[in-house]
């Protein structure tokens, strides 16, 4: 017959699971977020593709994904066993997630890449913006969500969490 003390300290498993549970949120969301870069388009109960560009200059190559850096900027800012917060630090981040109004100012250094674009693929595009009067451009831009709320984001955590504790309690 087993011992008084044989029993399972289950304050101690609780803390390590929630230690557990927030180490695989953080990675798990990261990686879900960075998966909209690669699905073009963003899933919460379902999914919704991304908006393509418009007289796009670069045909083929994905939409936000041009250096991968803004896929790579995303990361946990904080993390505890209450909530976990996403963010980016790509200063462009925001209006792509969102979407909005952003003004460009046309300097002579846009100017100059305008006409290099211009003499690259011949889009009669590039030659009017290194034309224009303008001081600058006002567009907007479309939201193209990368991070946020998810429910199957939180239901694939669930998930995870329900396997964990019965896999914990298996072990006895």
């Amino acid at each position: 017959m087993g011992k008084i003390n044989d029993t399972p300290d289950f304050v101690k498993m609780g803390a390590q699971l929630k230690k557990d549970a927030v180490r695989f949120a953080g990675v798990t969301g990261v990686e879900f977020f960075k998966d909209s870069f690669q699905n073009q388009g963003f899933t919460d109960v379902g999914y919704e593709a991304w908006e393509l560009r418009k007289d796009d200059p670069d045909p083929g190559r994905k939409v936000l994904v041009q250096s991968a850096y803004l896929m790579n900027s995303i990361e946990v800012f904080d993390a505890n066993d209450k909530r976990i917060v996403f963010g980016s630090d790509a200063e462009y981040a925001e209006i792509h997630n969102n979407g909005g109004i952003v003004k460009i100012p046309i300097t002579k250094k846009s100017r100059k890449y305008f006409w290099f674009m211009f003499s690259a693929t011949n889009n009669t595009m590039w030659k009017a913006l290194a034309l224009t009067k303008k001081q600058s451009i006002t567009m907007k831009m479309p939201q193209r969500k990368f991070l946020g709320e998810s429910a199957t984001l939180m239901g694939n955590f669930d998930t995870w969490l329900k396997k964990e504790i019965i896999t914990k309690f298996k072990h006895l």
